[in-house]
């Protein structure tokens, strides 16, 4: 089930499943609005966004209060997460699944809010996207890419195919940034082929130690076919060894025979995991030689990012003329 595709005119409704959206610096939030409206869209706040109930965050209660009268408000087209954190997973047995999948709209966030995209999915079928967090958009001097992607992968009248082109460079911000702090641009070396070959197949994945805790729960979505895996993760949890521990235990998982593909989103720097360490942790594996893995790529941690439905159908070459093309449309 595909959520219908946003108008210009459209209700954005940000809302705190995760940390509570006061961590973000004010100024930080101003500029993401400004940002996100630039669309022609309307940016508002659940009613709980900003609550510390919680050990600083909204109560679970709050959470699944906004959730629920976000996807049951009819002006409401798109719930972006304000941020990630670390206790999505506490929510998934207080949600009423029903409401979702009787009001199907967008959905998306990234880091620990892809708990709740596999959740969704799994539990009502609605497609959903790993995309920048609302605070995201309020980061880099330039959003322009991270902006680009969002539009023309959620907005109508977009082509039905998505060809994801990197970007020229990057940002390694950590989440607390504020807006007066120096950023610096780092260049962008562009996707690394660690394994050549194509296939196609449906997206899943995102935040690799958020999806890991959904294994063998009624929570991960079971898919039909064949899977284009997406995996990264942050400076807590993807220095090499722990990165290691996690891709192993995501190997072991039953629905791994289906994987076709491993698409690997940019680390942090601070997690000390190159390329090349990704790289030689994938291939230690003895994965399908036919399996192209391709790392580096503009999702993850760092800014910008391109948006992708999970649950969406995607192609995938590794190779001379490597491409990633997303299906956005029906």
């Amino acid at each position: 089930m595909i959520p219908d595709k946003l108008q210009s005119v459209d209700e954005v409704r940000i809302v705190a499943p995760a940390r509570s959206a006061s961590d973000i610096d004010e100024r930080v939030l101003d500029r993401a609005k400004v940002i996100i409206e630039s669309l022609g869209l309307k940016v508002t706040f659940s009613k709980n966004a900003f609550s510390r109930n919680q050990r600083g965050c909204p109560t679970d209660d709050e959470k699944v209060e906004d959730l629920h009268e976000a996807f049951m408000d009819e002006n409401v087209k798109c719930i972006l997460a304000a941020i990630g954190g670390f206790n999505s997973n506490q929510l998934l047995g207080k949600i009423d699944w029903q409401i979702i999948k009787d009001n199907p709209k967008i959905f998306g966030g990234f880091s620990d809010i892809t708990v709740l995209n596999h959740a969704i999915l799994a539990k009502t079928g609605l497609v959903t996207y790993a995309m920048p967090n609302f605070y995201c958009f309020g980061l880099p001097p330039e959003t322009d890419y991270s902006l680009e992607y969002f539009r023309r992968c959620l907005f109508a009248n977009q082509p039905a195919e998505l060809v994801v082109q990197q970007s020229e460079t990057f940002y390694d911000l950590p989440w607390d940034y504020d807006e007066v702090s120096p950023r610096q641009a780092l260049e962008n070396d562009g996707p690394r082929v660690v394994q050549g070959g194509s296939a196609e197949g449906v997206m899943i994945g995102g935040n690799l130690c958020s999806l890991n805790l959904l294994n063998g729960t009624e929570y991960f979505p079971k898919v039909e076919g064949d899977i284009i895996l997406c995996i990264e993760d942050d400076s807590y949890d993807s220095i090499p060894e722990t990165f290691e521990r996690h891709v192993q235990a995501l190997m072991q998982q039953p629905f791994f025979r289906q994987v076709k593909a491993i698409l690997v989103g940019r680390f942090q720097g601070e997690s000390r995991a190159t390329d090349d360490m990704i790289s030689d942790i994938i291939l230690s594996k003895n994965i399908d030689s036919k399996i192209p893995v391709i790392v580096n790529l503009d999702f993850g941690h760092t800014d910008p990012k391109f948006t992708y439905p999970v649950g969406g159908k995607c192609k995938v070459v590794a190779g001379d003329d490597t491409k990633i093309i997303i299906r956005c449309g029906d």
